[in-house]
């Protein structure tokens, strides 16, 4: 399932706690320039499944992050930025 979001901004503590085993496609996000690591962004897109937020990631281009709340291999101060800027549909 995948859910579009409202444009509230959560840090990634609240986005763990809101969408725990979620793929999330973050945008607006706001990186730490000492760290890269993600602190806060609007979820604009959440879903179980990594190809479904993949999917809806490529309607946009310019900066955007994916990230994984539930157990993984990646490091939880690890993330994926992409590109995003919502693309001309017309």
């Amino acid at each position: 399932m995948t859910a579009a979001m409202d444009n509230k901004r959560l840090t990634v503590t609240e986005m763990f706690e809101k969408y725990p085993d979620q793929w999330l496609f973050i945008i607006k996000p706001e990186i730490c320039k000492n760290t890269s690591q993600l602190l806060s962004g609007i979820v604009q897109v959440h879903s179980p499944s990594r190809k479904i937020v993949h999917k809806a990631s490529k309607k946009f281009v310019g900066g955007a992050a994916i990230k994984f709340t539930g157990d993984s291999s990646i490091p939880e101060d690890k993330h994926t930025l992409i590109s995003y800027r919502l693309k001309n549909t017309e």
